[in-house]
């Protein structure tokens, strides 16, 4: 898998990896940083969310205890690791659902992060129950366009003591120059360059996407699902035979 992400790199492309990685000096000597999921309605999302987090013990509650396990899994991380190393938190900037985490939970969680070493908060938003992320409008302030969260972004970049990056729906070089010319630090993609695995590269020479990715529109969360695996595994079975005219050059 490290060997897949250095030759992405190849193409241009600074890489986040995220997810399910073992935070252990021996399996962590090749990145030069990691990101932390929050977001999307995964474990640590469920915890900060007050629709979901229904608990009544210093885990639920108030936001500092539903926050206490993402902290302290933050805590641990960055005790694990050398200071040089990047620990980034991948964050919802909304979930999007009445009575779920909000743009002012995000405000004031981005600031318990700030003492705790975090080098970066990534902004997202939504989950498998509202898929802001994939495209799907939630609601006013996050159209079926790219850089779906900007608004939002823009609002907590005012207050954030942490650099900020923006993903969702990011396929443009002009959509990205305007998300670093709203204050964001950085602007991150994930579908698009599963797309056009060498973006980055086409930018500096002028080109574009090859085709941009087709949004999720189901509102069933299982037929959305679905839909989104479909679609990842077409975009991988792509990625590979452009990485094997890659090796063959």
């Amino acid at each position: 898998m490290l060997e897949l992400y250095r030759r992405w790199g190849q193409g241009g492309t600074g890489l986040l990896t995220t997810g399910n990685v073992m935070v252990r000096a021996e399996a962590l000597t090749g990145p030069a940083g990691v990101e932390i999921h929050a977001a999307h309605g995964y474990l640590l999302s469920q915890f900060l969310s007050p629709l979901v987090n229904r608990r009544e013990d210093q885990w639920g509650g108030s936001l500092p205890n539903r926050a206490r396990m993402l902290l302290d899994v933050v805590r641990a991380v960055r005790e694990t690791v050398s200071p040089s190393f990047a620990v980034a938190v991948k964050l919802n900037s909304a979930d999007f659902q009445r009575g779920g985490f909000d743009t002012d939970d995000a405000r004031e969680v981005i600031a318990m992060l700030e003492p705790l070493g975090v080098d970066l908060v990534e902004l997202s938003g939504g989950s498998y129950e509202s898929l802001a992320m994939s495209g799907r409008p939630a609601d006013a302030r996050t159209q079926a366009r790219e850089a779906y969260f900007l608004d939002l972004a823009r609002d907590l970049v005012k207050t954030s003591p942490l650099p900020l990056m923006l993903t969702g729906g990011i396929t443009r070089r002009d959509t990205a120059e305007r998300v670093l010319d709203g204050g964001v630090a950085m602007a991150g993609m994930g579908t698009a360059l599963a797309v056009t695995p060498d973006l980055p590269d086409r930018w500096r020479r002028g080109g574009e996407a090859a085709r941009n990715p087709r949004l999720v529109t189901w509102s069933h969360p299982a037929w959305s699902l679905l839909c989104e695996r479909r679609q990842q595994r077409n975009a991988l079975r792509g990625y590979r035979a452009w990485l094997s005219t890659r090796s063959a050059a």
